[in-house]
């Protein structure tokens, strides 16, 4: 019968389970279901941990039985249709740290579980039936991780030691620094030197970003030793007390790349190749603190600072100060506006006032999986047909690779033997030119804002040609590129000595075509260069030109591809002196894969834990709306924070799937959700190989008042179920427990599901966690669900004599749609009147139309009416149709206030002025 039962626990099974310090007792919750093809059963559950490692004595294992209970925990899917009992346990440990006259080490205690279909039965255990490892509870002690020491890794000789202050509350910081110099080749190319740092010690869990090959990074995990077979640039371990290692190779502020490796023995080996021709050092840094994301924090805020102090960045920011004072300006913010208000020159057109978040947040159709790479204009024109024909309105095209003017032979000559000619569209495609081309577009498909265009950083994938134009306007260099590479071999490039003349004259060119902005690959083929001296000039001055460039003529609309080399992210994106660029977090979408579906989306999600320091917005690739994972990919883009790219071939659209993605703003153009904070992996030890479930967390708005997003994975080939607290959301936080009380939040959060529509009651997250702080699910095969926390308020209504909590879901029907809030406010002064005083007003601003749900507790138990209310739109009455109540899948006596937005808009036809945002105010007693 144990076959016919599923589980589904708090702390997991299979994964490390961090437990902050406390001296309450620790929850274990299990939710045990099994089919109603069988008679109910009088199940029992318990248990079976390692007794000695939870109270740190000698103590064998033993059972903690638990009690069947009546609270379980608030499930977001929909199980109406599932044939099954569903039984709830629980039981509590008590704090292995209760006394406070003691100085407590750290924990690590494994646990399993058992069960039974009766007393009388033998137990069957979750790893026999189910194959499921054996789960672990990491313990924090109740102590400043201060005290744990002098430095968080066993260093070995040939290294000093320096502690750092940082920047980042709660962390110790401390640089490592070789005693003597990288050693250096008396003639030749410089090559990469190790050197062994030590180890961290009591390592439970690591995790690491590598180089999976020079343009890419991917995440890579581990359990004790350490054990790498690529290059690392950052590292992370989890030590069995609780405390988190973060190490950082220090690149970015001179023409030395750092990397880790590791020895046999589990080491840390730093390598590093020096391409200055002066002395250098090996450099490393590191932090330790409770959380990973503070020790995490702690490396890159103090990596940033060093960044700014050196003299590559000086001659960064002496470029950047050749433009106008309006376009250089210090930004990171999706609001900003570059303008040039000097007179342009007369081939150069007038820069308008762009926003950047017209190009953040547009939805994009990119043309490579969609018309693959034997492009013309007549392929182009033809698919974006395609979308207006199913009434699909893209705000920005993106041309891809094949457009420009190259030799060879397109289908014939190997890409990386091609060469660039001239800045022109190559004549069979676009026979009458690239302006042409782009003027047809925008005059057929008006509602296109933005027509960006790629190419590689040094020309194409095979350099510069030596017969066109190019190569006869600018002065050019034969460049030798690593052999064992796609590019080995000897290519033509623009020489850096005229590499910014050639980029302000492209993109003025672009410009001038009507182009808007750029995707910019290949990039990493500055760090193939094979000769020190290239790499030494080329890097650091390509990046300056190329950003010159696009900030000067395509108001900074530009996307950075294959670029996660070190050189680059480091030195280009770590400083703030620009406005945010896209940058392609991980290798490609390969619709044609069916394994890459889920990874894909994992190693986004583990990336963004180093890429959301940088100043750019990860863009997560491409992807096809009508196809086997086109909602696993589409839910995963709406968490990800960065942009939304489409790329279906022509007839094949999922529009429902488009319209979950997307909303119409008030001018009519479509956008996405996208969240202020970007989306990253909510569990950074979790192994892809474990196959559970990927959780990606984002958050949207101000600290506490705005919406915490989770994304849910199933990246098994099975049917997974699975519990977890509230507190896994972003921006849901639980005080810590103190000597005197359990930490419990006064705030409330309700969580709603994208999927199955579900709302939980309100829930206070609290500190340990509480059985009714937990959240079930099952996820099918390819399963995905995005939920969202939002904060319930409660205010008195003094007509009623009566509390009511109240919580803006959003933009219902949209995978984030409370990323459509800009504001929201409650207030009983501002009601001038009569026949509204003493209404609480709540006041609504939206930066997209849709049907907008307000949840309220008592719809149903004061039995609300529609005639109670005053719902107004920019200071106008709404037609009573467009607004209803809602009580399914809402918790007992509440219901939504569903307001169609968009179907008043258009029925009152409304006006924005000069607001880019709509009000909507809702009047209640």
């Amino acid at each position: 019968m144990a076959l016919f039962a599923k589980l589904a626990t708090y702390p997991p099974l299979a994964q490390a389970t961090v437990v902050s310090p406390t001296r309450e007792k620790f929850n274990f919750t299990v939710v045990l279901e099994s089919s109603k093809s069988l008679p109910e059963r009088p199940w029992e559950v318990s248990i079976w941990y390692d007794h000695g490692a939870y109270t740190g004595t000698k103590s064998p294992w033993q059972a903690l039985d638990l009690n069947p209970v009546n609270t379980t925990p608030s499930v977001l899917y929909d199980d109406t249709k599932a044939d099954n009992y569903r039984h709830t346990f629980s039981g509590d440990l008590d704090s292995p740290y209760s006394s406070h006259e003691r100085t407590y080490k750290g924990r690590r205690v494994p646990f399993t579980i058992r069960f039974r279909v009766d007393k009388t039965a033998e137990w069957s255990w979750v790893y026999h039936n189910f194959g499921i490892r054996d789960g672990e509870l990491i313990l924090q002690p109740p102590i400043d991780p201060f005290f744990l020491g002098a430095s968080p890794v066993e260093v070995n000789d040939g290294w000093t030691i320096r502690k750092t202050s940082s920047d980042a509350p709660e962390a110790r910081l401390y640089t490592f620094e070789s005693a003597h110099p990288i050693p250096t080749p008396s003639e030749g190319n410089a090559k990469l030197e190790s050197l062994t740092l030590g180890r961290v010690t009591q390592v439970c869990r690591w995790f690491g970003l590598v180089r999976i090959w020079d343009p890419w990074f991917a995440p890579r995990h581990g359990e004790g030793r350490l054990r790498l077979s690529e290059p690392a640039i950052l590292l992370s371990f989890l030590r069995s007390d609780g405390l988190h290692v973060v190490l950082l190779a220090v690149n970015g502020i001179d023409e030395v790349l750092t990397e880790f490796g590791s020895t046999e023995e589990g080491e840390i080996v730093v390598r590093a190749r020096n391409d200055t021709g002066r002395d250098r050092k090996f450099k490393v840094l590191a932090a330790s603190a409770w959380k990973f994301e503070i020790a995490n924090a702690a490396v890159m805020y103090e990596m940033r600072k060093l960044v700014r102090q050196s003299t590559a960045y000086q001659q960064t920011i002496e470029h950047l100060e050749q433009l106008p004072k309006s376009i250089r300006s210090e930004s990171v913010d999706s609001d900003t506006v570059l303008l040039d208000h000097q007179k342009p020159p007369a081939d150069d057109p007038t820069l308008n006032p762009q926003w950047l978040a017209s190009w953040y947040d547009s939805l994009a159709y990119c043309t490579w999986n969609s018309l693959g790479q034997d492009l013309n204009a007549e392929k182009i024109m033809a698919g974006l047909d395609s979308l207006a024909q199913h009434k699909i309105y893209i705000s920005t095209l993106i041309i891809d690779d094949n457009w420009q003017a190259l030799d060879g032979t397109q289908g014939e000559t190997n890409q990386f033997h091609r060469g660039w000619k001239e800045f022109e569209a190559n004549p069979l495609g676009f026979p009458e030119g690239l302006k042409s081309a782009v003027d047809k577009i925008r005059e057929t498909h008006p509602k296109i804002r933005d027509v960006a265009v790629w190419h590689a950083l040094m020309g194409y994938w095979g350099g510069i040609s030596p017969y066109g134009k190019l190569a006869q306007t600018y002065k050019t260099l034969e460049v030798t590129f690593r052999e064992g590479t796609p590019m080995a071999g000897r290519k033509l490039a623009i020489h850096p000595d005229d590499i910014h003349r050639m980029y302000d004259d492209f993109y003025r060119f672009l410009s001038n075509a009507g182009i808007t902005g750029v995707k910019t690959d290949v990039q990493f083929a500055l760090d193939l260069l094979n000769d020190t001296l290239d790499r030494r000039s080329f890097t650091d001055t390509y990046q300056s030109a190329w950003t010159q460039a696009h900030l000067r003529h395509l108001s900074g609309k530009a996307i950075s591809c294959m670029s996660m080399l070190p050189q680059i992210l480091f030195h280009s994106f770590l400083p703030t002196t620009t406005p945010r660029i896209l940058l392609r977090n991980s290798d490609d979408f390969f619709p044609n894969v069916p394994t890459s579906h889920a990874w894909h989306v994992f190693v986004n999600a583990h990336n963004a834990l180093f890429t959301q320091h940088l100043n750019i917005l990860p863009d997560w690739d491409m992807f096809q709306t009508s196809h086997p994972y086109s909602g696993f990919h589409a839910a995963a883009r709406c968490v990800s924070g960065g942009p939304i790219y489409i790329t279906d071939t022509p007839g094949e659209h999922d529009v429902g799937l488009i319209q979950q993605m997307t909303a119409l703003n008030p001018q009519g153009q479509t956008v996405i959700l996208r969240p202020s904070c970007v989306g990253k992996t909510m569990g950074v030890y979790d192994k892809y190989d474990e196959k559970g479930v990927l959780k990606i967390g984002a958050y949207d708005g101000k600290s506490d008042v705005g919406s915490g997003m989770l994304g849910v994975f199933n990246i098994a080939e099975s049917e997974t179920s699975f519990i977890l607290p509230i507190t896994k959301f972003p921006g849901v936080n639980a005080p810590e427990s103190t000597t005197s009380d359990v930490g419990v939040s006064k705030e409330k959060w309700l969580v709603r599901s994208h999927v199955s529509q579900r709302i939980t009651p309100p829930i206070h997250p609290s500190d340990p966690i509480r059985p009714d702080n937990l959240l079930q699910c099952t996820l099918p095969i390819r399963g995905y669900d995005v939920w969202t926390a939002v904060p319930a308020h409660t205010f008195h209504l003094p007509e009623a004599d009566s509390n009511i909590e109240i919580a803006n879901l959003g933009l219902l029907g949209k995978f984030t749609g409370a990323a459509a809030i800009v504001e929201m406010t409650f207030n009983f002064d501002e009601v001038t009147d009569a026949a509204l005083a003493g209404r609480l007003k709540i006041h609504v601003q939206l930066k997209a139309l849709g049907t907008i749900g307000l949840w309220l507790s008592d719809v149903q138990s004061r039995n609300r009416k529609l005639e109670d209310l005053m719902v107004l739109i920019q200071g106008k009455p709404v037609p009573q149709h467009v607004v209803s109540f809602n009580t399914a899948h809402c918790p007992d006596g509440s219901g939504v206030l569903e307001i169609d937005v968009e179907k008043a808009w258009e029925e009152m036809q409304l006006d924005l002025g000069w607001s880019n945002e709509v009000g909507v105010d809702v009047f209640l007693h």
